[in-house]
């Protein structure tokens, strides 16, 4: 996945860094990925959000993978927390527009659903404000 025209680096967070290849195995119980997540493989599972983005100041994407089908904006806060965002952050996130194309839409109230970039796929990015 490209994360960025910039081709950006991605990355897990620091604290989901693969400790096993990331290869997939087939259990009894679902798919067991390299990360050590096991995800059922019930058909009626509602499918898991990514979420790759990046800081403006950095130009590594990172991911991070939520039960879906849903993510609000508290939710995607609260995955970039780690990085210590300032409280006057702004989050941006792309989106196609019909006959506008590609925009970076600002989303600020903590309860509205993030919009999608791809099935199943979220694009954030978070623009540091000044403490």
């Amino acid at each position: 996945m490209v994360c960025d025209e910039e081709e950006a680096v991605i990355r897990p967070e620091p604290s989901e860094q693969p400790t096993r290849p990331a290869w997939t195995e087939q259990t009894t119980q679902g798919t067991h990925t390299g990360s050590g997540q096991v995800r059922s493989s019930d058909p009626n599972r509602v499918p898991d959000v990514q979420i790759a983005y990046t800081y403006s100041t950095d130009s590594i994407c990172y991911v991070k993978v939520l039960p879906g089908p849903n993510v609000t904006l508290q939710q995607f806060k609260e995955v970039v927390a780690w990085n210590n965002p300032s409280p006057n952050s702004r989050y941006f996130f792309k989106r196609q527009l019909p006959g506008i194309g590609e925009v970076h839409e600002e989303i600020s109230l903590d309860n509205s659903a993030l919009p999608f970039w791809a099935p199943n796929t979220i694009f954030g990015r978070v623009e540091r404000g000044l403490d």
